[in-house]
């Protein structure tokens, strides 16, 4: 049985769950990451988004650091974005690539070493 939880008039490409809390996040082709309980019966929070990159189609993935502080996603500019996880505030942004950034990974050890990947296949490792 599945009762839809989003009831915003976007599709979400992708998800990512939370390493240490009862919570979600979902992508969304709103151009915005929206923030959900984990728990039922799965409320969004409406006070808190993520924003400031691009979907705009593609399949832009989203990840969190191992210790859940930090929030990365990549955009449909090419860029990579990274966001505080309890104030939604964003904290930088990574010119990464020419084609839309799809994918973000966040080393579970390293934390100043992440790698992303974009539209073309190009795949970049960051220190």
């Amino acid at each position: 049985m599945s009762n839809q939880i989003f009831h915003e008039r976007y599709t979400c490409p992708s998800l990512a769950l939370h390493p240490q809390q009862d919570s979600f996040v979902a992508q969304t082709n709103g151009n915005y990451i929206a923030l959900f309980s984990a728990q039922r019966p799965y409320k969004m929070n409406k006070r808190r988004r993520y924003e400031g990159h691009k979907v705009e189609g593609f399949a832009v993935g989203c990840e969190f650091s191992p210790d859940g502080t930090v929030l990365a996603s990549g955009s449909s500019t090419g860029s990579v974005h990274f966001y505080e996880h309890h104030s939604s505030r964003a904290l930088r942004t990574l010119s990464a690539h020419q084609e839309a950034c799809v994918g973000v990974s966040l080393h579970p050890v390293l934390p100043a070493v992440a790698a992303t990947c974009d539209w073309s296949g190009e795949v970049i490792l960051w220190q």
